[in-house]
């Protein structure tokens, strides 16, 4: 049977919201309680929707909730792929997560070697995966599956849903990894009542997405939402990941804080930080947040002063597209002092009738896992070369 373009839409209806009532989906979508029960009947027949426990009544007759039946598309392998390790989850699309495991990526692997390994290992031990879904950070076409460009594996058009569907006989979803967090926010985050707003993701390097009238959008050539390689420093030295000088990315990115410290540490000035360099060669963001707490002078220095650029990053967000929300993704965004030096110099470089909400993501802990999951939801009743199925897709 093929979905009808009322059940699309109920569908649709129906994998934003954990539960709804026929009522809600007649009243959002105008439609008669006759018509609505016609197009749903069919979907609760070939098990795609299921009934959930009736609510409790408080007059009259119970209302009975609608839900996604998790079981249609069965256990989802998620894979995210980060610039320092690959995050392997398994869960369902209703945000369960059966487990997580972390595998660091290491300069000498070839990933693609690598990540086929991880697939095959994980596939052996869990015989009931139904789809594999794909987070990657980098330029994605999402349609094709194609890795257009990757800057920090320096990778290049690389079809990699043809190959691992090719090599496992498993369908394959792939998507921008910050794409993906916007998805993560729409179903199990801070959006889940919006369809206006832009994720901004600050960790080893910087990028956005922008989810506008309930749409995620991917732009011409699936590079929306680049911000992190807008030139912020025209005069700058520093030497972006994507070749480019002056980046937001290459001037604010945990990255770019760490290396600013570093430096100016090797020159004999002074931090907290620099007996650590010393005995240990590196620091990472949490040492850095950590000394940021003790009010060491340096690396407070260093990091409001990137959270000013960031700041100035989000007022040109703000301008262009007026988003409702704007989620923050990253470790900084969880420190007070920065977080406030962040609202302070959006205050100033804002006007009093641009309306929007500033809100830090809770997920931060568990995006990886949630990433992969998300994008097969989204992407759940998509029509493929024209035409749905009540089959299960997967």
């Amino acid at each position: 049977m093929e979905f009808t373009a009322s059940q699309l839409r109920i569908l649709e209806i129906i994998k934003n919201k954990d539960k709804i009532s026929r009522k809600k989906i007649a009243e959002s979508l105008k439609l008669t309680p006759a018509a609505i029960t016609k197009s749903i009947d069919p979907l609760l027949n070939c098990g795609v929707v299921l009934e959930a426990s009736p609510r409790e009544s408080t007059g009259g007759r119970r209302a009975i909730d609608l839900t996604l039946n998790k079981h249609w598309v069965g256990k989802i392998l998620g894979i995210s792929i980060t610039p320092s390790s690959i995050v392997v989850s398994v869960g369902d699309i209703t945000g369960e997560i059966f487990k997580t495991k972390i595998y660091q990526i290491k300069g000498d692997e070839e990933l693609s070697c690598y990540l086929e390994e991880i697939i095959e290992k994980e596939l052996k031990l869990e015989k009931a995966i139904q789809v594999i879904s794909m987070a990657i950070t980098g330029l994605i076409n999402s349609e094709k599956g194609v890795i257009v460009f990757s800057p920090h594996y320096n990778r290049k058009k690389i079809d990699i849903r043809e190959s691992i569907e090719r090599k496992f006989k498993i369908q394959v979803l792939v998507e921008n990894d910050v794409r993906a967090m916007a998805l993560t926010e729409k179903y199990f985050g801070a959006a889940q009542n919006s369809d206006n707003y832009v994720v901004l993701n600050v960790s080893e390097g910087i990028g956005s997405s922008i989810f506008i009238n309930n749409t995620l959008l991917s732009g011409h050539g699936f590079i929306s939402g680049e911000i992190g390689h807008v030139v912020m420093d025209r005069s700058s030295l520093r030497r972006c990941s994507c070749g480019k000088r002056g980046c937001l990315e290459a001037e604010a990115s945990n990255t770019a804080i760490i290396n600013r410290l570093v430096s100016t540490i090797k020159l004999n000035n002074y931090s907290v930080l620099k007996e650590r360099l010393n005995s240990k060669g590196s620091i990472n963001i949490a040492h850095v947040l950590r000394a940021v707490k003790e009010r060491d002078f340096l690396s407070t220095k260093v990091s409001t002063e990137a959270m000013v650029i960031i700041a100035h990053s989000i007022d040109m967000i703000i301008s262009l597209i007026n988003p409702e929300r704007i989620i923050l993704i990253g470790e900084l965004f969880g420190e007070p002092l920065l977080l406030s030096t962040l609202k302070l110099e959006l205050q100033k470089v804002t006007l009093e009738e641009q309306k929007y909400e500033l809100i830090v993501s809770n997920m931060l802990n568990s995006m990886h896992s949630y990433n992969p999951i998300a994008v097969v939801r989204y992407n759940l009743f998509q029509k493929i070369s024209g035409e749905v199925n009540c089959e299960n897709r997967f």
